[in-house]
């Protein structure tokens, strides 16, 4: 019994070592008491992590429970994909109504600046209005003290006259009389005499003084007693004041008002941009098949279907199903694809007799194929990718049986999986449907922002998300600020950056395997707004030609009016070679193409390399 209870106890010499790693490992890992649940859910994706391979090494050293095992991992990991598929699905719905949110918002606080602009006018016009009524009432009001001033001046004057008349008729009275004594000064007043001469000495001076009184009202008729101007020069100083500061905020507001549009614009740009992705993702999202109606057309029924296919992949239960359904799955074309012959209608690349074996490439081996393709035929850029690819697998593959079995399981795995841009480009290009400098103008971006930003980065390795973006609208001027936007969001995303990091680790955002450049996602969203840019440039050519729903022609003159137009920078060489490539001549003189139709036009541009050089409206920027 002691023997049997050591035995349970002690635990296998693999796995002490596992827990021993794990125990190793999550030391490492930064324990966090974060409020924040992005860095709560972090540690717990890492010890997830951990937990995981742990439970991979287990399942190699179980041998007895390892099917069982390897299901309850093939469980879980389901679990886990559909939950981060779902978590993705709400974050972007949360990300869509935020938007509708905050632009409400901004709409609102839109109008009500709008409403306080109005308002500030109009008390700015009553304003002006209580100037223009002060400046009569201040016309009125001095020409009232002024005639009261007048009047005063008047009286005063006659005041003095008469005191000056009367002092001079005593001294004249005093020299008749040759005395000096002041008792006979009052009988002078009795003489008619000196009556008479003093009325007409009165009478010249009121004359004079009435002249001298109109002359003067004439003068000074508009002029304003010192005090009350500057009462109202004060007065005005103080009104100007406020008028100037009001002035200012009105200015501050309009300022305002137009960033606010601004933003308002920018975030309907990204509205869309969100509303398009969505559309992108609905239409390339593929729903799961629903495997529980195969039970119905299976031999014993919904029991024996599920002992089937459980546990299996949609591949193996496509696989099942079909060899249950007849005999026909079990044939041989499923394993051999069947030689096309040696046909000179057949590409060269594919002439074989005979079966030639089914390699099932799978999505990376396919596009490691490709990379080493497009890696090759930059040395040979003049010769077609058919002759090329035929002389590619002669030089690679020696065997004929072996160079055949590589032409046909390239061939057909890029038939199956035309949904990655990187494939169909490739096939576009291999049938003659897509021109190849639209794989090398975006290989030339790629390689031209990275050499920017390696150029500006700070040690050689690391630059800063502002510099990056600064960077990013000077490499690509063109592109507008939601683009660019776009590409951080894109880069953040590649390199999981947290929320509060600014540097940008260069060597891992251009790190590129076997699989190519293109394989990247930042290469990807680049690829993405060219083909998006390529698009709207190719519209506005249409319209200047008279929109897709004109059944008429396009010569070489109205091509290139249209080009000169939408693209005033575009050069002689750029445009004669858009326009050899639009009408499929290369070779003969511009003068001598005929027209073609206007359908057949856009194809041919669509499927060029068709790139804006310049704005096309000069001296403006572009919002979109």
């Amino acid at each position: 019994m002691l023997t049997c209870l050591k035995m349970q106890s002690a635990s296998p010499k693999y796995v002490k070592d596992i827990e021993f790693k794990i125990q190793s490992k999550l030391k490492l890992i930064k324990h966090t008491n974060s409020e924040l649940l992005e860095t709560r859910q972090l540690y717990f994706d890492e010890t997830l992590e951990v937990y995981q391979e742990a439970f991979k090494e287990l399942t190699d050293y179980a041998v007895s429970h390892s099917s069982l095992l390897v299901k309850i991992k093939n469980a879980y990991e389901d679990a886990l994909q559909i939950r981060d598929e779902r978590m993705s699905q709400f974050i972007i719905q949360d990300k869509v109504f935020g938007i509708s949110v905050r632009k409400k918002q901004r709409d609102e606080k839109v109008r009500t600046l709008m409403r306080e602009s109005q308002e500030l006018r109009q008390e700015n016009l009553k304003l002006t209005f209580e100037i223009s009524k002060m400046k009569k009432e201040l016309g009125k009001l001095s020409d009232d003290k002024f005639s009261d001033y007048i009047t005063l001046m008047k009286e005063r004057d006659a005041r003095y006259t008469l005191y000056f008349e009367n002092v001079a008729l005593q001294l004249k009275l005093r020299e008749l009389d040759g005395t000096s004594r002041s008792l006979y000064v009052d009988d002078a007043y009795g003489d008619p005499v000196v009556l008479r001469i003093a009325l007409e000495r009165c009478r010249e001076q009121l004359s004079t003084t009435q002249t001298e009184l109109k002359r003067v009202t004439d003068e000074y008729s508009d002029t304003v007693p010192r005090r009350e101007h500057d009462n109202l020069e004060a007065k005005f100083y103080d009104i100007s004041k406020k008028l100037d500061s009001l002035t200012s905020e009105f200015e501050a507001l309009q300022n305002t008002h137009k960033r606010v549009l601004a933003q308002k614009k920018g975030v309907e740009e990204e509205l869309m941009e969100c509303k398009e992705r969505c559309r992108e993702l609905e239409r390339a999202g593929t729903p799961r098949p629903q495997w529980e109606i195969c039970a119905d057309f299976i031999s014993g029924g919904r029991d024996r279907w599920w002992q089937l296919a459980s546990g299996l992949s949609s591949r193996n239960m496509l696989r099942v199903l079909l060899k249950e359904l007849g005999p026909a799955a079990e044939s041989e074309h499923l394993e051999y694809f069947d030689g096309l012959g040696s046909d000179p209608a057949v590409p060269p690349y594919l002439r074989h007799e005979g079966r030639v074996r089914n390699l099932r490439l799978s999505r990376r081996e396919l596009r490691v194929a490709l990379a080493a393709v497009w890696g090759g035929k930059r040395r040979r850029p003049a010769e077609p990718m058919q002759d090329y690819l035929t002389h590619y697998f002669e030089e690679r593959y020696h065997q004929p049986s072996i160079r055949a079995e590589w032409a046909y399981n390239l061939c057909a795995a890029a038939e199956q999986m035309l949904d990655e841009p990187q494939v169909k480009l490739f096939w576009g290009v291999l049938h003659g449907q897509l021109s190849e400098d639209i794989y090398w103008g975006h290989r030339d971006q790629w390689y031209t922002i990275k050499e920017q930003l390696y150029k500006h980065s700070k040690d050689g390795e690391n630059i800063t998300i502002e510099d990056f973006e600064k960077v990013t609208r000077s490499t690509f001027p063109l592109k507008s600020e939601v683009e660019i936007k776009n590409l951080t969001d894109v880069m953040k995303k590649q390199l999981k950056l947290k929320i509060n990091a600014t540097d940008v680790n260069l060597d891992k955002l251009f790190y590129e395997n076997e699989e190519g450049f293109d394989r990247v996602e930042f290469a990807r969203e680049l690829y993405r707004q060219r083909q998006l840019a390529q698009d709207k440039y190719i519209r506005e050519v249409v319209a200047e030609l008279g929109g897709k729903q004109a059944n008429n022609t396009v010569t070489v003159d109205s091509l290139k009016r249209a080009f000169a137009i939408v693209d005033p920078a575009i050069n002689h060489i750029r445009m004669e070679r858009y326009i050899r490539w639009a009408f499929s001549e290369q070779t003969a003189e511009l003068s001598s193409i005929g027209p073609i139709p206007l359908r057949a036009l856009v194809a041919r541009l669509a499927a060029g390399d068709i790139e804006r050089v310049g704005q096309r409206y000069r001296g403006t920027r572009r919002h979109k």
